[in-house]
């Protein structure tokens, strides 16, 4: 019999880690998942022990030593058990098979399989850092925290309550019978519960939006062990606080607990919030589950006393979870007189100032304001009216019993509002310099007749502009047409102008072209044919000599003069060539830039590479040709003065600044650039090279050093009005 419970002690206390043992992850590895990993929604495998379950969704919590983790339970799942019963409950110690998925806050797995390993005692609740707690890193863990109690209801079994500890909020879920064991009847009083300072434990889970973001932290107390209350006495209930020292500062015990004041109802919304005012200081009442359960109703002029816990999560100190008790009657409160600019002014000083505003900020109170009506606007509970008045906008907010009334009155009407004061002010916590500032002020109107019409609108009104527009852009619409067809007339006379000096340009253009390219035949000319020709005479001379008997060799001066004449008949050939006007002849310009350079280089043994870099094809012809003519130039000079041993030629095609850039270099013999033969010595290469890249909007540049060759590059500018000039100049060919 010994032996056979020493055999289930070991089987209880080393079977559940050996079966761990193997491929087994900590819980917080698996919590430490990135998302991306997520997606693929891994398998996993972890153990621990089963610290809580949520019935409702299908899930249990699992906690092992370094973290908690929620495991999906569903039909699917297949269960194994080595123990009594199929069923997973609290203190049972398992190994989840499953798939881990992105669900809200933290990552949870999906169950496949479930081995159950035996049962433990749970272990003892810990106590948690508070900070961590709530930034959700205490998520599925059994944790121990102490607070004072500031909201309790009840719902479907189970009690509710809202908890305080270190000025921070989170809810316990308590069964009902766990809490009668320590409050007997609390089923019916749970209000009871409010201002106890209680001791709560449970297995932390968060409240999350649908970004996965925690909003707020919850205990699940689900044992009688887990829920206790440590002290039922109201510290301050007693001791009364008005209303201006509400918030302020506050030393000694009892801060966690309710604060007693009292004042005037200026404004109430039934079940929800009462506006209390005493002088120029206001506060917002939030009603706690049990006084917005009485159904008591309050109106303007009752005097309560009000038992509630303060709320510093505004711009300003206000009270939550209260109970308020009337004790009578003084008569509607009549509102502070004041403007909005002196309202806002106030504020706005003594914010810059770092004082309190003098005398008072007029938050929460009664106030009485004037101004014009901008206009009206619907909003989903109600309605805005945006009022003017000395150069402040404000705004009054009617609900959706009165905005329908409200709706009706013409903007531009002179109003006086009365209302519970709201200003709005910079965000406190940005550090010490961010005292406040107020950015704008607005009114909660109570009812229709906080809207008094003192006077309607001008006569002068939005609509009667309007129709004073209408009528002067009518006849400003007539006079525009007549002066429409004064510049059409004006400018069908600038177009017969223009055509007419254009004809005239074009003359003297062309009459300028043809004198320079005579010009430039003559020069070609005399430094080709003429030498040569001078050359051939002499050695036809010298052929007479050979035959008189001066012993020349006569074979050897007729030989020189063929080839003499064949070079002149190059020459003249060349000649020829350049004075016609380059075409493409229907070929692509990258086609017919390796012809031409086919063309030049021919007879010589300079190599000729041509590179075209985009599309160029759709240059019209005179700018093509134009660029060309200046290629053939470029090429024609390094060949005659450079003796390159390589000429290069590229043409690129830039879409993005609008230009066509055409770059010839050669690795000739170079020279100093200013130095060179110009128009004056008979030579014009290089001039008609630059103006015939000027005509078409671009520049030239040429760039040499002596051995190192010569660059030429010629720059032009591509125009959307290009076609419509080549259409104007086309003209029919022999």
């Amino acid at each position: 019999m010994r032996i056979a419970l020493w055999v289930s002690i070991v089987v209880f206390l080393f079977v559940p880690t050996a079966a761990c043992a193997a491929g087994v992850l900590a819980i917080s590895e698996v919590t430490a998942l990135p998302r991306g990993a997520l997606a693929t929604s891994p398998e996993v495998t972890v153990c621990g022990t089963v610290i809580g379950m949520l019935p409702d969704d299908g899930e249990v919590i699992v906690e092992d030593a370094a973290g908690g983790i929620r495991v999906m339970v569903d039909a699917a799942t297949t269960i194994e058990s080595h123990t009594k019963g199929d069923d997973v409950a609290a203190g049972d110690q398992i190994e989840v098979v499953g798939r881990a998925e992105r669900t809200g806050f933290a990552p949870s797995i999906r169950a496949t399989h479930i081995v159950k390993l035996g049962r433990r005692p749970l272990p003892a609740p810990r106590r948690c850092d508070v900070e961590d707690f709530f930034a959700g890193g205490e998520d599925c863990r059994l944790v121990e925290l102490e607070g004072v109690v500031q909201q309790v209801w009840q719902e479907a079994g189970r009690l509710r309550l809202e908890i305080g500890t270190q000025s921070r909020l989170f809810i316990a879920e308590i069964p009902l019978e766990v809490a009668e064991r320590f409050q007997p009847g609390i089923g019916q009083d749970p209000q009871s519960l409010v201002d106890s300072m209680v001791r709560v434990a449970g297995p932390a889970m968060s409240v999350c939006n649908v970004r996965g973001e925690i909003l707020r932290p919850w205990l699940r107390v689900d044992r009688a062990e887990w829920f206790s209350v440590l002290s039922a006495d109201v510290a301050t209930i007693g001791s009364v606080v008005p209303i201006d020292e509400i918030g302020r500062l506050w030393t000694g015990a009892g801060r966690s607990h309710r604060v007693a004041t009292f004042g005037t109802v200026v404004h109430a919304i039934p079940g929800r919030t009462v506006y209390l005012q005493n002088g120029h200081r206001g506060v917002t009442v939030s009603l706690g589950a049990g006084a917005a359960g009485t159904g008591e109703r309050f109106v303007a002029g009752d005097h309560v006393e009000v038992a509630g816990f303060i709320d510093r999560s505004g711009h300003v100190a206000a009270i939550r979870s209260a109970e308020v008790t009337k004790i009578g009657h003084h008569g509607s409160p009549p509102p502070l007189m004041a403007m909005p600019a002196a309202i806002l002014g106030a504020n706005t000083a003594a914010a810059e100032l770092g004082a309190q505003a003098d005398p008072g900020d007029y938050q929460g109170c009664l106030v009485q304001c004037s101004g014009y009506l901008v206009q009206s606007q619907p909003v989903t509970d109600g309605g805005v009216l945006v009022v003017r008045f000395d150069g402040v906008i404000f705004t009054a907010e009617a609900d959706a019993a009165t905005f329908p009334t409200l709706s009706g009155i013409e903007p531009g009407s002179f109003l006086t509002l009365t209302g519970v004061a709201a200003i709005d002010g910079d965000d406190l916590s940005r550090g010490r310099d961010a005292t406040g500032v107020t950015k704008r002020l607005r009114l909660m109107l109570r009812g229709t007749e906080d809207v008094r019409v003192v006077r309607g609108p001008p006569w002068w009104t939005a609509a009667r502009l309007a129709a004073f527009l209408g009528a002067t852009g009518t006849v400003l619409t007539a006079a525009l047409a007549w002066g429409m067809g004064l510049r059409r007339q004006l400018a069908a006379q600038k177009s017969l102008l223009a055509s007419e000096m254009r004809s005239r340009r074009d003359a003297a253009v062309e009459y300028e072209a043809t004198l320079r390219e005579r010009t430039r035949l003559a020069a070609n000319l005399h430094d080709t044919l003429q030498q040569t020709i001078g050359g051939i005479g002499y050695q036809l001379d010298a052929c007479l000599a050979g035959e008189s008997g001066i012993g020349l060799d006569t074979r050897q001066h007729v030989d020189v003069a063929r080839r003499m004449v064949r070079y002149a008949e190059s020459e003249i050939q060349g000649a020829v060539w350049a004075m016609r006007s380059l075409s493409l002849g229907g070929k692509p310009l990258a086609e017919a830039l390796r012809d031409l350079m086919a063309r030049v280089g021919d007879g010589h043994e300079a190599r000729m590479t041509v590179e075209v870099v985009g599309n160029c094809d759709d240059l019209p012809e005179f700018v093509a040709g134009n660029l060309l003519l200046i290629c053939q130039e470029a090429a024609h000079n390094a060949l005659r003065h450079g003796k390159p041993a390589a000429i290069q030629v590229s043409l690129t095609d830039d879409r993005d600044h609008g230009t066509v850039h055409l770059r010839v270099a050669d690795d000739g013999c170079g020279f100093v650039v200013g130095r060179q033969s110009g128009a004056s010595a008979g030579h014009f290469g290089v001039q008609g090279m630059q103006e015939r890249a000027e005509r078409l909007g671009g520049k030239l540049t040429m760039t040499s050093q002596p051995g190192r060759g010569t660059v030429v590059e010629a720059t032009v500018q591509r125009r959307d009005y290009d076609t419509h000039i080549e259409g104007e100049g086309e003209a029919p060919r022999p």
